[in-house]
């Protein structure tokens, strides 16, 4: 099975591709340019690989939570090749992936797993491993992040908090998990991504005049 990926929940954006035997995660500075870039970086991580988009059995892209435009160019990108293709879409938000990836360390046990925002707020979820089943993503205080229980966060470090990046290696087996995985039309499409994301600036202000 061959697969491409892309998240582009952060300022950068990682492109990845796969198959049963091997897997390649390449990084690139998109802070502005993801719009313009998208198309040459997908084609040249596919180069790499070895196959084009065509070839590809499944496609998939990150969930986030994340950077609102990011999450929105990506994912709006993936729905249109695979609508194109008649190719199967996966979702891969950031909280599955990080506890996929505490889950292949070999960790057990409950867990917390924190992730801030552009604002004094954070996401917060949490889920006893090794299930990776996780609780509904809620917005807390950032000054609230602390806990009892053991910590995480994704992508970045505080007291009290682990730093945890998502592993390249734990995606891989996500998405050949996902191999029977079947597109039956555009809802289906439209419904990937489900997460909620942080709010854009004009979003923040329109809400501080309620």
């Amino acid at each position: 099975m061959k697969y491409l990926f892309l998240d582009a929940s952060e300022n950068y954006t990682i492109a990845q591709t796969g198959n049963h035997g091997s897997f390649l995660s390449k990084t690139f500075a998109t802070d502005r340019n993801l719009a313009a870039r998208i198309t040459l970086l997908c084609d040249e991580v596919l180069s790499e690989a070895g196959f084009t988009h065509n070839q590809a059995d499944i496609l998939a892209v990150c969930t986030g939570p994340g950077s609102l435009t990011g999450l929105r160019v990506a994912a709006a990108f993936m729905r249109t090749l695979a609508l194109l293709l008649e190719k199967p879409l996966i979702g891969i938000d950031l909280f599955a992936w990080s506890l996929q990836t505490l889950s292949d360390r070999g960790l057990s046990g409950q867990v917390r797993l924190v992730m801030p925002t552009l604002s004094d707020k954070a996401f917060e979820v949490t889920a006893d491993l090794p299930d990776l089943q996780h609780s509904q993503p809620v917005l807390i205080e950032r000054t609230a992040i602390s806990s009892s229980i053991k910590t995480f966060g994704i992508r970045f470090q505080a007291d009290g908090v682990e730093e945890l990046q998502p592993d390249p290696d734990s995606l891989h087996k996500m998405l050949l998990a996902t191999k029977n995985r079947t597109t039956t039309g555009l809802n289906d499409i439209l419904n990937v991504l489900p997460l909620y994301i942080i709010p854009s600036q004009a979003e923040r202000k329109f809400k501080e005049t309620l």
